[in-house]
């Protein structure tokens, strides 16, 4: 039997218990000022696009200039301008050899620290084509071969076998079962593109598989390869991608597609890096989970999901697809944003719920997630027609809230550039982009909005997703993932899968895939923009005297961040900034000073390259 004195103690206790929640809940809701929006900032004081490096030719900037021959249009040729760009290095570009050959007669002597050879543009008929190329081999430049020319013309020429560094032709066609790149060449570490469970397989394949089997010669490093179905050794698979030593430079080959897109970025990257004793280059250090069109906040596509989920689209979104997008974010080191939409067809009676609103911002405010803005439209009508609706239905319940990024979902650029700037659209300072599947991944839209593209889809996250991202992140410290809403409740056909179906993997991808590049900041779309401005204007130079390597930038006081290489065994310390060790080898810069410095001391230092 309770005493009467225990019976009050017990009863104080409860109502203490109570009123602490009582209380955490009120304070909650007090702190969560989820109506002003942290990232909106007078668009005129941020970087623009008349403050981003804009390289070119240029006979004064001595040291890194790179060369280009091929196509003026090619996807070898967007790859090295946009490196070029990022690299904040000068790019001379000849359509053809002849035309490098003018220009050395009309301008001297001209040094290039490496040159980007597009082969499918170049007519290899000519007599002394490969040996152009080997003269300039000679005076140091190392070459980098986008793609490789025809099976046909390799077997014909031997001196471009050597040159490349070819022994012979095992297969005109190999069919390979996956790829294995090799560690520590890209971020990200060693990966087998296979698996042995068939369904996995299936839905995750899309590797370039057909290729010709070259047998290399003694003295190549071998970085990518092909995975034979019926052989073990790694050794003795067909090369994707490996390097040739020559008296006085290194010639790189890509054999297949790899070269193009953001994959080219990372592959530019990593060979680089590769050639010499250590590199330091700048980097965005941004890594975004988006939720594109999400959350709904009008009812749409009623009977279809109560068929599929028993419930409307609202509760689909708040009950079905938010527990998961919270575990996979949590789980990940990726930046949350949700770019919402506030209708997906206006031409309907439905329309959103102020409610449904506020739920969604506080949700997101209390994991420091952003609130960004869509464009799709699943019914006719022009943006800025759709974009005063929705202006009206937002400064009702968020009078005070400024929208800084747009998803572009699909939109014409042309319709966006029009918008930008007006409604809805005033405070704009980033617009997300699909893939449209060059290497320009992060620019400008217009003088003062950014632009940065969405590059895996999370929900089908395929191995030439995973190799791109490694690219991206070796590239740039970049990581863009998508997740659409909208063809959850707009399936395409009725036997589409659920959301239970196709999120199965997303926690899962995301934190097995990104595990060795945590190191990286995870970031909203607007923190990323602010990122992506101050790499775009940023310079920098590094000079090495002695143990001692100097890096000077014109930051001016922000943040910034940068990958050092080595391909020598030293002990680095840091002054000016902070040092953390990537990968063995690979460390990432942060500092906010114009000069930092890095010492290295006594290791294991041979020489693995000259």
């Amino acid at each position: 039997m309770v005493s009467l004195r225990n019976y009050f103690t017990m009863a104080m206790v409860i109502c203490m218990i109570f009123c602490m929640f009582q209380f955490s809940g009120v304070a909650s809701e007090l702190l969560n000022d989820y109506g002003k929006n942290p990232y909106a900032e007078n668009l005129e004081e941020l970087p623009g696009r008349d403050d981003a490096f804009s390289g070119g030719q240029s006979s004064t900037r001595g040291q890194g200039r790179i060369l280009y021959i091929g196509a003026e249009r090619s996807p070898a040729a967007d790859v090295a301008q946009n490196w070029a760009a990022y690299r904040k290095r000068d790019i001379w570009c000849c359509s053809s050899v002849q035309e490098y050959k003018d220009l050395e007669e009309a301008g001297g002597q001209i040094e290039f620290d490496l040159a980007v050879i597009d082969s499918d543009s170049l007519d290899w008929g000519l007599a002394d084509l490969t040996g152009c190329l080997k003269d300039l081999a000679q005076t140091g430049t190392d070459l980098i071969f986008a793609n490789l020319p025809d099976v046909s013309v390799i077997e014909e020429n031997k001196e471009l076998q050597q040159f490349l560094g070819i022994s012979g032709i095992r297969e005109q066609s190999a069919s390979a079962v996956g790829v294995y790149l090799y560690g520590g060449f890209l971020l990200g570490g060693e990966t087998i593109y296979r698996s042995e469970e068939k369904e996995i397989h299936e839905k995750k394949q899309d590797m370039e598989l057909e290729f010709p089997w070259y047998e290399l010669a003694a003295g190549t490093v071998t970085y990518m390869t092909g995975i034979m179905e019926d052989k073990e050794d790694y050794l003795d698979y067909p090369p994707v991608i490996w390097r040739n030593r020559l008296e006085s430079s290194f010639v790189f080959a890509v054999n297949g597609d790899y070269m193009e897109g953001v994959s080219g970025l990372g592959l530019l990257s990593a060979m680089s890096a590769k050639v010499k004793e250590y590199e330091i280059y700048p980097v965005v250090n941004a890594q975004n989970l988006m939720i594109l069109n999400y959350p709904g906040l009008a009812e749409e596509n009623e009977t279809e999901m109560r068929r599929r989920y028993n419930r409307s689209s609202r509760n689909v979104f708040r009950d079905v697809m938010w527990p998961d997008i919270v575990t996979a974010y949590e789980k990940s080191n990726l930046g949350l944003s949700a770019m919402m939409a506030p209708q997906y067809d206006y031409k309907d009676t439905n329309l959103p719920e102020q409610e449904t609103l506020a739920l969604y911002m506080k949700l997101l405010n209390e994991r420091n997630a952003e609130a960004g803005l869509s464009g799709l439209c699943m019914s006719d009508g022009g943006l800025e027609e759709r974009l005063e609706e929705d202006e009206a239905f937002f400064r009702e319940g968020l009078p005070d809230y400024r929208f800084t990024s747009f998803y572009a979902a699909g939109l014409p650029e042309e319709e966006i550039r029009s918008a930008l700037g007006k409604g809805m659209l005033t405070d704009v300072r980033t617009v997300v982009e699909d893939d449209r599947g060059d290497s320009e991944i992060i620019g400008y839209l217009s003088d003062q909005v950014t632009r940065q593209v969405a590059l895996s889809d999370g929900l089908r996250y395929t191995y030439r997703q995973d190799f791109q991202n490694k690219c991206a992140e070796t590239a740039l410290g970049y990581s863009s993932v998508w997740v659409d809403a909208a063809e959850i409740i707009y399936p395409e056909d009725d036997g589409a899968e659920t959301w239970r179906e196709v999120s199965k993997n997303l926690a899962g991808d995301l934190s097995e895939n990104w595990k060795e590049l945590r190191a990286f900041s995870r970031t909203t779309v607007s923190e990323c923009d602010g990122r992506i401005r101050n790499f775009l204007s940023m310079e920098y130079q590094v000079r090495k005297e002695g143990d001692q390597i100097f890096l000077e930038s014109d930051n001016g006081g922000e943040t910034a961040w940068f990958i050092f290489r080595m391909n020598t065994d030293f002990d680095v310390s840091i002054e000016g900034g902070r040092l953390e060790e990537l990968e063995e080898g690979i460390y990432l810069i942060e500092t906010q000073k114009e000069k930092v410095t890095l010492t290295l001391s006594e290791g294991d230092s041979n020489d693995i390259f000259r």
